[in-house]
């Protein structure tokens, strides 16, 4: 009896393990379900990608910035959903730069030395749009393009909390005005439009006067002779339909300007490993879709102004123009190392 008590005790116990184990073996695979939810969770995650440029949406880096969207959309499968905005509908472009940086826009494209240069200890990057200092477009693209100087640039924005990428050429740049400018003579006293500080020493030293606004603000100033014109390549001045107000456009080539794409770092960081590639692919790609239509772009845009009644001007004194902002550059170097170290990033590219 003593035998069969204690074989059915040691029965018991068996079972009321093997029912220990399965109990535990079904918590684990539930718990193994619910991190595969989690997981499953965490890849359908939308993110949001806003994005705006103070540039027209029928200018190339408003076409390129729709291509991006469209890009991005596409590549990530609709992991992201991409929107852009352009001209003034956020604001100036100081305002979708702030916007930018507090995250209420994950980017912004924007001019270096106007949007984020305009940020204490960002100055620098005005560099790219000074005066003579490029010789073509075609040698500024591959400024744009070098990694030391994409490099040494994301130094300078990451403590504003930016990431740049897709550099984009807005051409060579020329005086649009509305009284003819044949020399340097003729810009002496002329009210212009600038963007920067760069802008208003080269209007000083060509003998003209600079105010400072946003593109957006161009057009009214210009019909109410707040100023005597503005500077721009033929693309961007014809997208703004600015020739309604200056009918004379002298062909300097004085500067070349260019915008780059200012990602929320925060925001892009968030981003799984696979998005951030996706992110970058389309900006690579829209950065190779707006140099294919720029040049092309551009001839168009100086025929649709000639068509539009403005009477363009070849500069035959162009030498004078340049020797008269050439101290320029001694004024600006001075004012601090970083200009100097991005000066000679800039100009070590052949």
């Amino acid at each position: 009896m003593k035998k069969l008590l204690a074989l059915v005790l040691a029965l018991v116990m068996v079972l009321s393990l093997a029912a220990c184990g399965q109990t535990a073996g079904t918590d684990t695979a539930g718990t193994d379900a619910a991190d595969s939810g989690e997981t499953a969770a965490a890849d359908n995650t939308t993110y949001e990608l806003r994005c705006s440029t103070n540039l027209a949406a029928n200018s190339t880096v408003g076409q390129a910035l729709a291509k991006f969207a469209e890009l991005v959309n596409e590549k990530s499968e609709g992991r992201i959903n991409c929107t852009a905005n352009f001209g003034s509908e956020l604001g100036s472009q100081s305002e979708q730069v702030a916007m930018a940086q507090a995250g209420d826009l994950e980017m912004v494209c924007a001019a270096p030395g106007t949007g984020p240069g305009a940020y204490e200890g960002c100055e620098q990057l005005m560099l790219f749009e000074f005066p003579f200092l490029f010789k073509d477009n075609d040698h500024y693209r591959r400024v744009m393009k070098d990694q030391a100087v994409l490099d040494y640039m994301n130094e300078v924005v990451a403590p504003i909390g930016f990431t740049a990428m897709s550099g984009q050429s807005q051409g060579s740049r020329d005086m649009l005005t509305n009284v003819p400018v044949n020399s340097l003579a003729d810009m002496e006293d002329l009210i212009m439009r600038g963007p920067n500080a760069v802008y208003i020493s080269m209007f000083e030293s060509l003998g003209a006067a600079g105010i400072t606004m946003d593109w957006n603000d161009i057009y009214t100033a210009m019909s109410q002779n707040v100023c005597n014109g503005c500077e721009g390549s033929p693309s961007s001045l014809h997208a703004s339909a600015l020739e309604d107000n200056g009918k004379y456009l002298a062909i300097t080539n004085h500067i070349i300007a260019c915008t780059y794409y200012f990602f929320n770092t925060e925001w892009l960081e968030s981003l799984p490993e696979d998005l951030q590639a996706v992110v970058k692919e389309a900006a690579d790609e829209a950065q190779a879709y707006q140099e294919e239509i720029d040049d092309a772009d551009q001839e168009a845009a100086l025929q649709a102004m000639k068509d539009n009644g403005v009477t363009v001007t070849e500069i035959q004194d162009i030498d004078a123009w340049k020797e008269a902002c050439a101290p320029m550059t001694e004024e600006y170097l001075s004012k601090g190392e970083g200009w100097q170290a991005f000066y000679d990033l800039l100009t070590a590219v052949e």
